[in-house]
């Protein structure tokens, strides 16, 4: 994960580094050097290099990360810190955006940009990785990581045998990504840094589209057009899959009315959605308790007519889950394989994962950082534990993101008893905007919220407070994941 303090000028959009064009011959082992290796989705690509004849190493700021230990079974040297010594013999450096929009002067980086040696791991994985596969895009602010590893999981059990890059770990792989002998491949394809627009797929979900990154995007504007460029990236079949709930999906929509050839499907928990599309696909919540969500799945133009259950709780997951019926269809998938795979879903690594259940008390790790994603969670929660104390221990992520969506706080916790808003992960800022936690206190409005900014005493808190019954979530995209590990030790 890169932390470190830019030495550059003010954020802005950089552009891509010289593509080398180098075409790898598999057989003479490529020397393929990655940078910032610790990141989900930068792991997973260096994983699939090796696996596809590179010779890889990688190094990263932290020595730890939770993509560690996938990068230890691949057997990849991983070198802590950075050192232009890391690349004395090799053929290419791979970077994670973020080291071009962190810190232009890192030495490696300068070096193999002089030698025309450097491509980011995006543009890697599209030119190298990509090449003749018949490519899946699952985008979205909200729920990309969920819908593919549902659609995945899905491809695999009907033995379509994808080939998966996904930003988490699957428990059923232990991985964050799958090798597949088939040309399909299922990509969850990231909106920052636009580095979904180096993929170029023949269908893509979009599962919801709001404002968010604003250390890169200005507004929902650019945000919107940014995923323009994407769906105009659409080849071959140019299959397109919305969810029509999206308000910047419907704006997204608008935008594409003149292009030709799309073929666009809409799920939607309306029944009458506001925007016409080809095919539609409407889900209809049944029922909601502790044990999942029951839902009518209906389609007049696609032949549906049927209930689905799915064990993970949540209206959102419903819309997943309609997204990925939608696909299945596309690719002819038999509906009782489709339902038997969403009934027995459970979710993946730091998304509503429960790390702990001992003594009466429950411990929740999940990576929901935007207001949206956290207000869903605790609701999914709140609807699996309706009787239960529900403790949530937020941690903020980034200070340009806090102060963006600072007055989207408002009733977002609801769901819980007791709030803590720990110490904000700083991520790629460079300076505080005059954030801290205080200001989320404020915005939220909770009956029962604090803010500290030690996770010790946090956990010290914790120790003194918890009792039986409870349920503890710890929420974040920064270092919260090692706050939910420090919990558990000293529950």
């Amino acid at each position: 994960m890169e932390n470190k303090t830019p030495k550059k000028k003010k954020a802005e959009k950089l552009t891509n580094p010289p593509d080398p064009k180098l075409k790898p011959n598999l057989s003479s082992k490529m020397k393929v050097h990655f940078m910032g290796i610790g990141g989900s989705g930068i792991s997973a690509v260096a994983a699939l290099a090796k696996n596809h004849g590179f010779n890889v190493s990688g190094c990263d700021l932290e020595k730890s990360t939770a993509y560690s230990d996938k990068l230890n079974k691949a057997k990849i040297k991983v070198f802590t810190g950075h050192n232009v010594g890391h690349i004395k013999n090799y053929d290419l450096l791979v970077v994670s955006p973020a080291i071009i929009y962190q810190n232009l002067n890192h030495p490696e980086y300068q070096k193999a940009l002089k030698e025309n040696k450097v491509v980011v791991w995006n543009k890697f994985v599209g030119e190298y990785l990509l090449t003749d596969k018949n490519v899946i895009a699952v985008s979205g602010t909200h729920g990309k990581g969920t819908t593919t590893a549902m659609a995945s999981l899905l491809f695999e059990f009907a033995q379509l045998d994808p080939n998966v890059i996904i930003g988490a770990t699957v428990p059923q792989w232990s991985s964050n990504y799958r090798i597949g002998d088939s040309d399909i491949f299922i990509i969850e394809a990231d909106e920052f840094y636009e580095k979904f627009l180096d993929y170029s797929p023949s269908t893509i979900i979009i599962n919801n589209i709001e404002f968010d990154h604003p250390d890169y995007f200005k507004n929902e504007n650019e945000i919107i057009k940014s995923f323009e460029k994407f769906c105009r990236l659409l080849k071959n079949d140019r299959n397109l899959i919305v969810n029509l709930d999206s308000q910047g999906v419907i704006r997204l929509l608008e935008k594409l009315k003149n292009i030709r050839g799309l073929t666009t499907y809409g799920y939607s928990l309306n029944p009458n959605p506001g925007f016409k599309t080809k095919y539609l696909i409407t889900g209809n919540i049944v029922e909601k308790n502790p044990n999942g969500t029951r839902f009518r799945v209906y389609s007049d133009e696609l032949g549906i007519d049927t209930e689905i259950k799915l064990t993970i709780p949540g209206d959102y997951n419903v819309s997943n889950a309609l997204g990925v019926i939608a696909l299945a269809k596309i690719f002819k998938i038999p509906d009782e394989v489709t339902k038997q795979i969403l009934a027995n879903y459970n979710g993946l690594g730091r998304r509503f994962e429960k790390v702990f259940d001992k003594n009466g008390i429950i411990i929740y790790d999940d990576y929901a950082h935007h207001p949206t994603a956290i207000k869903k969670t605790l609701d999914a929660l709140k609807q699996r534990y309706p009787t239960s104390r529900i403790i949530c221990i937020n941690e903020p992520h980034s200070f340009s993101r806090t102060k963006a969506l600072l007055d989207e706080y408002k009733g977002v916790f609801e769901s819980a008893d007791k709030v803590i808003i720990g110490p904000i992960f700083k991520a790629r800022d460079t300076k505080t905007f005059g954030i801290t936690g205080k200001n989320i206190l404020v915005k939220a409005m909770h009956k029962d919220i604090i803010y500290e900014d030690s996770i010790k005493y946090i956990i010290g808190l914790l120790k003194k407070e918890i009792k039986k019954g409870d349920v503890v979530i710890v929420m974040g995209a920064g270092e919260s994941y090692l706050w939910t590990r420090e919990i558990v030790k000293n529950i």
